[in-house]
């Protein structure tokens, strides 16, 4: 069974996968018996634990501060880990960020930051046209 959660806290334990899809950032500090899967434009912090694989996919963003038991990869999103990981970290097209403080027991595949990776970027709003400035006034006299 796969659970999908818009953002908040989450703080139970999941039988199954869990895709997180925002809009709001996430708190993951229960347990995920399963993978976890962050997407689209989404931010998840895991202070948990996550038995299965975590993902970052497209857009999405995990800080782990927890544990994962299998693989942490970034699949198109940025994935930074200060926690620690069973398994492989693995870049598969995403960012990802390795602190010093971290422990990696498997082994460290892709490309790898040397700093924390920014904030994912806004999406910029379409700009609306601003009114058109009234003519100036003659002068007075």
């Amino acid at each position: 069974m796969v659970r999908i959660f818009r953002g908040g806290v989450l703080d139970e334990r999941f039988e199954g996968g869990v895709v997180v899809i925002g809009p709001r950032p996430t708190q993951m500090i229960g347990l995920v018996r399963g993978d976890l899967f962050v997407r689209d434009a989404s931010v998840c912090e895991v202070t948990g634990m996550v038995t299965g694989n975590c993902l970052a996919e497209r857009t999405g963003k995990v800080v782990l501060k927890g544990l994962v038991n299998k693989d942490a990869k970034a699949v198109g999103g940025d994935l930074e880990v200060y926690g620690m990981v069973v398994g492989n970290v693995v870049n598969e097209g995403g960012r990802v960020y390795i602190d010093k403080q971290a422990l990696v027991k498997g082994k460290v595949i892709g490309e790898v930051s040397g700093a924390p990776l920014p904030p994912p970027a806004a999406t910029p709003k379409p700009s609306t046209p601003s009114p058109p400035t009234p003519p100036a006034a003659p002068p007075s006299g």
